[in-house]
């Protein structure tokens, strides 16, 4: 008797532990979907797994849920499982950070502030957290702490590209906002000085990184400007000119709506991005940049309509020239 119990419990043991390591690789190859973009198929496994016995109380496998769910852009679940996720390990500082990009793409401000600095409390050297916060500021226009964050991203990993990226965008957000605010784009082209030098450091301290090409590509575009505003002499961006000058203005043909991202609708996002935009002499949009933006992927619509913007070019002496004029988009929930 006692041999079949022992047999008995010993063959528990090993349903049990199959159970498991089976629980075990459908986690791995959820994981794995999702590192690959497979979003949907990673999601319809770890949903499976989160709800056995062996695995629901996982963090990792809501963790990537988590994750799983906001790149499929359905942000409520994905924030719900990422909340599962702190819960179940709350001194994590990466799931924390997690939680606080979810918090973020739900336009929930205050929360992922909180959860980026329980993050950073818990690991100070989380380049991560530091990066969302700083595009958090920079979505707020608080172009002074965004530089703060980037720079301390920087001193931690010289190599970490997206924080030049991050700077440099705050520096041109700074251009922006003063130029909004009734200043000459001639006499703050400095900020774009300062974000050019910023882009440059990133391609000599960056090697061997996958944005380095968007940083090069960045980095023509700012200096285009530039070279533009330091040289110009008039307003910069929205001089008439008269009759007088012998110029024949320019001439908006077509300027077609922005489209309104998922991402933003659920965020519940409004306001206006303002652009710089370059209209060649040739009679195409030639460079864009974003001097204040939205983010939640509403910068890239309205750079993506004003490149399709048609026009006539300036005019001046019977030659067609290239000015840049700014553009602005707005966006609200209907």
């Amino acid at each position: 008797m006692k041999t079949f119990f022992r047999f008995t419990l010993l063959f528990a043991s090993f349903v049990f532990a199959n159970g498991v390591f089976a629980q075990q690789i459908e986690r791995e190859k959820g994981i794995e979907l999702y590192k690959q973009g497979k979003n949907n198929e990673a999601v319809t496994i770890l949903e499976k797994a989160s709800k056995q016995k062996e695995s629901g109380n996982d963090a990792v496998v809501w963790n990537y849920l988590g994750l799983a769910y906001l790149e499929k852009g359905d942000l409520k679940k994905g924030r719900k499982a990422l909340e599962k996720a702190v819960k179940l390990k709350p001194q994590d500082s990466a799931v924390r950070t997690n939680l606080a990009y979810a918090y973020l793409l739900n336009n929930k401000l205050n929360n992922a502030q909180d959860e980026i600095n329980k993050a950073l409390n818990l690991d100070p050297q989380n380049v991560a957290a530091y990066y969302l916060r700083g595009t958090a500021y920079l979505w707020k226009r608080k172009f002074d702490d965004a530089l703060a964050d980037a720079d301390k991203i920087i001193a931690l990993n010289p190599n970490y590209s997206s924080a030049y990226i991050l700077k440099s965008d705050a520096f041109i957000g700074q251009f922006g906002n003063r130029i909004a605010g009734g200043s000459t784009a001639r006499s703050e082209a400095g900020f774009l000085k300062q974000a050019v030098g910023v882009l440059e450091d990133c391609l000599k301290n960056c090697q061997n990184n996958s944005e380095r090409q968007a940083v090069q590509e960045k980095l023509e575009v700012v200096k285009v400007f530039h070279d533009y505003f330091n040289r110009d002499k008039t307003n910069g961006t929205n001089q008439t000119l008269s009759v007088d000058d012998n110029t024949t203005p320019l001439k908006i043909l077509s300027k077609l709506r922005a489209n309104y991202t998922h991402r933003a609708r659920q965020a519940g996002i409004s306001g206006t991005i303002h652009l710089a935009v370059l209209f060649a002499a040739n009679g195409r949009v030639s460079q864009i940049i974003v001097l204040q933006g939205l983010g939640y992927g509403l910068d890239q619509e309205a750079v993506k309509a004003a490149r399709a913007i048609k026009f006539e070019p300036v005019v001046k002496d019977g030659k067609p020239i290239s000015v840049v004029k700014i553009v602005q988009y707005s966006f609200a929930i209907y």
